[in-house]
């Protein structure tokens, strides 16, 4: 039997948002506007699977992927890692929000030493090495990461993600904005971790090169679930709803 290394229970995330008051008495006592961005959703997966979650813009794709790493707190419903809490389990994940989580006035190696060092990794020399030459970018190693391109940066916050050899890599559009051959080398690499990954995106090709299973998702629910067999199928629906890319 597959072993679970993720369950997801009935997970809800609600966003109140106050409306401009249009009365002195909504003024003192306003009014709130509710958004559902995960809608009790209920998902396992599996140790060595890469899950593809494919949806529109705003489809709750992100939202999903910050519950379960513990960014954000569940309005109800719970999600556990390996049979326990995610707060006792941060340690075995590791996190790619696109570009949001490296230092742009630092170089790439400091970034990768400040956050080795978190993870107290004793030889953080010889790791940061290893990744750099893993994801061909040693060459650009000691400069500043506002000067690198946006691939530069991919991979750089690829292996920040990877600075502590986690079980589990948590992917949210990571070849966003690339172009083709960049975004073909960052997906090379991806394929040949051998992790359990969670890949957030919207392209029907990574999705179909990456993944072993697809979540459709839309309005914060998954609509649908398939293994690789009935890909054509999910990817239809998909553009069905507009967003084909």
């Amino acid at each position: 039997m597959d072993e679970k290394i993720i369950e997801i229970k009935n997970l809800r995330k609600e966003f109140k948002t106050s409306l401009n008051p249009v009365s002195l008495i909504e003024f003192f006592f306003p009014k709130h506007r509710t958004t559902i961005a995960v809608d009790s959703l209920n998902l396992d997966i599996f140790k060595g699977e890469t899950l593809g979650l494919l949806g529109p813009n705003g489809a709750g794709k992100t939202t999903l992927i910050k519950l379960i790493t513990g960014i954000l707190y569940p309005t109800s419903g719970e999600t556990k890692i390996k049979g326990k809490q995610i707060e006792e389990q941060k340690k075995i994940i590791g996190l790619m929000l696109g570009y949001d989580m490296i230092y742009y006035r630092m170089t790439g190696y400091d970034n990768l030493k400040y956050f080795a060092r978190i993870y107290k990794i004793k030889d953080f020399d010889s790791r940061i090495k290893e990744l750099s030459e893993l994801l061909e970018f040693k060459d650009y190693l000691f400069e500043y990461v506002e000067n690198y391109s946006l691939g530069t940066k991919s991979k750089l916050a690829l292996a920040r993600a990877m600075i502590h050899a986690p079980e589990i890599l948590i992917l949210d559009e990571p070849t966003l904005g690339l172009d083709i051959n960049v975004s073909e080398k960052i997906r090379g690499h991806i394929q040949n971790l051998g992790k359990t990954i969670i890949l957030t995106t919207h392209y029907e090709k990574e999705a179909i090169e990456l993944c072993d299973r697809i979540a459709l998702i839309n309005n914060g629910k998954i609509i649908r679930l398939e293994k690789k067999e009935k890909f054509n199928e999910l990817l239809k629906e998909f553009s069905e709803l507009g967003e084909t890319k």
